[in-house]
């Protein structure tokens, strides 16, 4: 009798079993077709839509300039998993001079190989005054066209551990947020503890394919047009209402290949200094203004054919506008905005390049003291571009006053002004040599 009530009990038992698993398959099935959102939450958040598993990253930069490049180089270096992305196909062009200071190389921490610069070094300076005085000067610059460099330094991101993806644009991005269960740490006591965990889920699309990657910090290097500040402070964009306009010549003229010359006068540029150098074999004759560029564009190219005697042709006409109206930006959380993003342009000293990779570099540096200190990166990201978003304020104030009018152009550069930023360049230069890249002077004055 015992043993017939054990096989029963037994069979029973198995078939109970085998009915609640019945019933377990049969709820999940009405749940995934009734409530989707409750039975995928997890791999909604997780997972992309074909349902494989989301790539994780330590760090996503968006944009393969100069600031993108260098932040992505500087965090593969440092052991973060990296993810550069580019929305062009590269060698991609980019309006830009591509002329800077020698301690430029300093700051992406690589000597430029001569074969990614022009082949007509630049090392003289002319300034042309607003009544048309000229003022000579020596200083070695570095020239190279943007298409080439930027290549180049996508190539050191993906050298020092990095993946580079190009035709790949950030379509959309979440912070999210989760909770869960972490053991308490010795010191602390036995036992676990509830902590939110987040991360930053990125919507890329590429050629073929659109996915969502998962990363801890995501820093935007995607330029005066970011995407990426533009979903997190819309109201810093309005219309464009200015460009800069370069014309591309080609042919015989005066100008000499290894000069700069820089026009100030507000007839041909009330933004800032007027520009004519070479690259290789092109004249690039430039200029900008908050309004009518195109004018002005034309105006002063017909100044520079008469007077430089210009016999050939323009073989491209090139310009960029901004729709970004307020200054500096740096970020929120987790996310830090870099370059031009980041509103880092200096319009004063007419460069932006050396602002976008010093930030590129801190960038990745906050990440890195963020994860010892235990606090959001940006609150150590502001601390360490204090001095950089101190210095283009106050370069601000001192390009309004300066273009005010023509004759407050001039003055500022009489002969004794200039003599005073000629010794400020020769002691910073030497200076320079010794700082540390993130404590370097940044020049002209």
């Amino acid at each position: 009798m015992l043993e017939f009530y054990q096989k029963n009990y037994q069979k029973s038992s198995v078939k109970a079993v085998r009915a609640k698993i019945q019933i377990t398959k049969d709820l999940k099935e009405r749940m995934q077709k009734e409530v989707p959102s409750i039975s995928n939450v997890y791999n909604q958040f997780t997972h992309n839509a074909e349902g494989s598993p989301m790539k994780e990253y330590d760090v996503v930069v968006c944009g393969g300039g100069i600031a993108g490049s260098v932040a992505a180089k500087f965090s593969a270096v440092h052991g973060f998993k990296t993810l550069l992305v580019e929305q062009h196909k590269t060698p991609r062009n980019k309006p830009c001079s591509g002329i800077q200071f020698t301690y430029f190389e300093k700051l992406i921490g690589e000597k430029i190989p001569k074969e990614k610069l022009c082949t007509n070094e630049l090392y003289k300076v002319k300034m042309i005054t607003p009544e048309g005085t000229p003022m000579d000067g020596s200083l070695k610059m570095l020239n190279f066209w943007r298409s080439t460099f930027d290549h180049w330094l996508n190539t050191l991101a993906v050298d020092a551990g990095a993946v580079f993806c190009d035709e790949t644009v950030l379509k959309d991005f979440q912070v999210r947020e989760k909770e869960k269960i972490k053991e308490k740490r010795e010191k602390e006591g036995k036992g676990e503890e509830k902590v939110n965990e987040k991360w930053i889920e990125v919507t890329l699309q590429s050629k073929n394919q659109q996915e969502k990657v998962k990363t801890r910090y995501l820093i935007g290097a995607d330029g005066s047009r970011s995407y990426i500040r533009k979903k997190m402070r819309p109201q810093d964009f309005g219309r464009a209402s200015g460009a800069t306009v370069n014309y591309y010549f080609v042919g015989d003229s005066d100008i000499d290949p290894n000069t700069l010359y820089m026009f100030y006068n507000r007839e041909f540029c009330p933004l800032m200094f007027a520009w004519v150098y070479m690259k290789d074999d092109q004249c690039v004759i430039g200029t900008g203004a908050d309004k009518n560029p195109l004018t002005y564009a034309q105006k002063f190219f017909d100044h520079v054919k008469e007077h430089y005697h210009l016999r050939g042709e323009v073989v491209k006409r090139e310009g960029f506008s901004s729709t970004l109206q307020e200054g500096v930006y740096l970020g929120e959380g987790n996310i830090l905005m870099t370059g031009d993003a980041a509103g880092l342009v200096d319009l004063y000293r007419g460069l932006g390049m050396d602002n976008a990779a010093l930030s590129g570099r801190l960038a990745v540096k906050a990440i890195i003291q963020a994860e010892k200190k235990g606090c959001p990166p940006i609150e150590v990201y502001q601390h360490l571009m204090k001095r950089t978003v101190r210095n283009l304020e106050n370069n601000a104030q001192k390009q309004a006053a300066r273009y005010a009018t023509n004759e407050t152009l001039e003055k500022s550069l009489s002969p004794l002004n200039l003599l005073k930023g000629g010794l400020y360049m020769v002691v910073a230069t030497q200076i320079n040599r010794i700082l540390p890249p993130e404590r370097m002077i940044v020049l002209p004055p």
